[in-house]
């Protein structure tokens, strides 16, 4: 569920301005302006829809969820029973299904912000592809392709819109594992109440605390 996560995280990252093919003929300068629109970024909320798929199991998952972020590391994901806080330091991961909490401490990884902003652009070919329509919206589609031996992902396409909107993510592990992110709805920069990155262990729940 953590790594899951952190793939929706890709998200907040590639806020960026496109306006025609032609502007961004130079994809290496255009990700650059992703790092730099990144630092203006306070908070983001979305709504979103995730599928997966893999060569190992027939058939795709849907996930429908919401995401609430905001710097430094706070966030609050509500997916399929399950709520996952993280106030910049420890995460809460709720299932009311199970009736459990697991408490880990954070971590950065592979789909972290920090990873996905500044390391991974910079040892990943990136390819402005095509024009293609996302609920009748012109998006421009990119690719990042790794270019040095072991990487953490096999390949990572982005939809972006002309507005600074990105609005699908489809990124493929070396398991053969597929994940596609939609984004139905998104607001930026809201008045986020601390509360939202707040957790308290409900009574009469299991505790499992890893950290």
């Amino acid at each position: 569920m953590k790594k899951f996560f952190y793939l929706l995280l890709t998200i907040l990252i590639q806020v960026i301005s496109v306006y025609s093919q032609k502007e961004i003929s130079n994809p290496e300068s255009f990700i650059k302006e992703v790092q730099s629109k990144y630092a203006e970024l306070d908070n983001i909320v979305i709504d979103f829809t995730q599928e997966i798929s893999s060569t190992a199991v027939e058939g795709k998952q849907l996930l429908r969820g919401k995401l609430f972020y905001q710097k430094q590391n706070r966030y609050r994901l509500e997916i399929n029973g399950q709520i996952i806080v993280c106030d910049g330091s420890t995460v809460y991961s709720f299932s009311r299904k199970a009736k459990r909490v697991v408490i880990t401490n954070y971590e950065e990884n592979f789909y972290s912000p920090q990873n996905l902003l500044i390391e991974i652009p910079n040892y990943s070919k990136i390819q402005l592809l095509s024009e293609e329509k996302i609920k009748d919206k012109k998006v421009f589609k990119f690719s990042l392709s790794p270019s040095r031996s072991n990487p953490e992902f096999k390949s990572m396409f982005l939809w972006i819109d002309q507005n600074k909107n990105i609005w699908k993510i489809q990124t493929e592990d070396w398991a053969g594992n597929n994940y596609t992110f939609t984004v139905q709805k998104f607001l930026f920069n809201q008045d986020l109440k601390n509360e939202l990155f707040k957790f308290n262990i409900p009574a009469g729940v299991k505790v499992v605390d890893l950290r």
